[in-house]
């Protein structure tokens, strides 16, 4: 499996504390294994696009094929799906 960030994606996870940036990223690692790893949940209106829940911190993701997965934006949970 081969995760892939948006430039977005990237600097807001640069941004993290070191603590908020372990908890997310131990969560991606789960994405290693299965593109539904517990929790996630479908996005309305967008095609193969998930959610990942990690505490107030929203994780979305697109499965662009079988073995690849575009991690496109990683904020708080009030202004994650703006």
């Amino acid at each position: 499996m081969k995760i892939f960030f948006s430039g977005r994606a990237r600097r807001t996870l640069d941004e993290f504390s070191l603590d908020v940036k372990h908890r997310i990223e131990s969560k991606i690692s789960e994405l290693l294994f299965t593109p539904y790893p517990a929790g996630c949940k479908k996005l309305k209106g967008l095609s193969n696009s998930y959610r990942l829940r990690v505490g107030d911190y929203r994780i979305l993701y697109t499965i662009l094929k079988p073995d690849e997965i575009l991690i496109f934006k990683i904020s708080p949970r009030e202004s994650a799906y703006d």
